[in-house]
């Protein structure tokens, strides 16, 4: 019986990201302890690890002695051979970084946005990756991609918009608008996805396959990983977590709708809502959330507004965690800083309504980030496609393209 060539280079493409993710994750290693550790026989380890050292994604370390024998070569990471970038796309401007290969961050830019226009966007875009480039001193042929992370509902498959309020986008092929103007290959996501492979990749949700992530700040952003993938669901639509309805607010929403999460807990809904109890007792108005928490530090009333927002976060995480059952809860995003209250009534809620099943199977961290750490999470986006094994992602890594069968 023939076998189809296709076949074998996908087989080959699959060995070849086995072992360089093991490399990754275990370097300085040796070839037996890849062979030992990925099943592969120490054949097809030998045979496939001079194509990863030609490609520069691999190098050699001195021999050490192990007492029998011909000491082993060990195999780590060039983690300085190629260079990715991510880009955090917002209304009002864009904030960029060029990584190493474990997501070292090398450098980072930010150009505003003045222009909502598509074609307006990708030019500022491609302003901030040249700045990067330069930063990193590689030439363009050793950036491997660029990752773009946006809020809204957003198709990676196809690199599409399908739609993003804060930018008044619907359907724009911003993947396939700014891969034309850079040359590079570049993927998009949402953003809260791109935090999410930041954090299975390289951060607290290593070696964790079941966990939640939930950001919190102009809006209320949400990506689940399960078995290790980011559920995307149909067309990138999971994840609107913030416009699902918890509590009794019949507040209305960014979206049309009313009592949705993000109208109780977003930072502008918050924000309205301590101005309206300001004025009414003829009270300084609080400009920023920063104020809206300082505030409230002195004032009994807004304590109550951010409580009653945390009881209604902590009650939706809560309903997450009995649908979801992960091993690892985190809640993230700028609005997770100085916000004590609001945090404290969060974790009230989860020891009220967590199913009694699941208490204490699960870790709950908070982890305040900033602008750039959203780029960062964007340049994850390239890196899960250098290290994903096609075998999952069902699509040959990025550094295959032009490798041979």
């Amino acid at each position: 019986m023939f076998r189809n060539p296709a076949n074998r280079q996908l087989v080959r493409a699959i060995n070849r990201s086995t072992i360089l993710d093991a490399v990754r994750e275990n370097g300085p290693v040796s070839k037996a302890e890849i062979a030992r550790s990925t099943g592969l026989s120490q054949a097809t380890v030998g045979a496939i690890v001079p194509s990863l050292i030609e490609r520069g994604l691999v190098t050699e370390g001195d021999p050490t002695a192990s007492g029998i024998g011909r000491p082993p070569t060990l195999l780590q990471l060039d983690r300085e051979s190629y260079n990715v970038i991510g880009l955090k796309l917002m209304d009002d401007h864009i904030v960029g970084a060029v990584t190493d290969l474990e997501a070292e961050t090398l450098g980072q830019s930010e150009r505003p946005v003045s222009d909502l226009d598509p074609a307006s966007v990708v030019e500022t875009a491609a302003a901030v990756v040249d700045d990067l480039i330069q930063i990193a001193g590689l030439g363009r042929e050793r950036v491997l991609g660029v990752g773009i992370g946006m809020a809204g509902v957003i198709d990676t498959n196809q690199g599409l918009c399908r739609h993003s309020p804060f930018l008044g986008w619907r359907d724009v092929p911003i993947g396939e608008l700014i891969e034309a103007r850079l040359q590079i290959p570049v993927r998009v996501d949402n953003d809260v996805n791109t935090l999410a492979l930041a954090e299975r990749w390289f951060g607290v949700g290593q070696k964790v396959d079941d966990f939640l992530l939930v950001t919190l700040g102009r809006g209320v952003g949400f990506s689940v990983v399960v078995g290790g993938n980011v559920y995307r669901g149909a067309r990138g639509g999971a994840g609107e977590f913030g416009h699902t309805v918890v509590g009794d607010s019949d507040e209305l929403c960014t979206c049309g709708n009313r009592g949705c999460l993000e109208a109780s807990v977003g930072e502008p809904a918050l924000l309205r809502r301590a101005q309206e109890l300001c004025v009414a007792r003829d009270l300084p108005s609080p400009a920023t959330a920063a104020e809206l928490y300082a505030a409230a530090s002195q004032d009994p009333t807004l304590v109550d507004l951010l409580s009653h927002a945390g009881s209604n976060l902590g009650r939706g995480l809560a309903n997450l965690i009995n649908l979801f059952a992960p091993a690892l809860v985190i809640l993230s995003g700028e609005g997770v800083v100085g916000g004590e209250i609001l945090l404290g009534a969060v974790e009230t809620e989860l020891d009220l309504h967590v199913h009694e099943a699941l208490r204490g199977s699960y870790e709950f961290v908070v982890e305040p980030l900033r602008d750039e750490a959203w780029a960062r999470g964007a340049a994850s986006l390239i890196l899960d496609a250098v290290f994903e094994s096609p075998a999952r992602s069902r699509s040959i890594p990025l550094w295959e393209w032009d490798a041979p069968p």
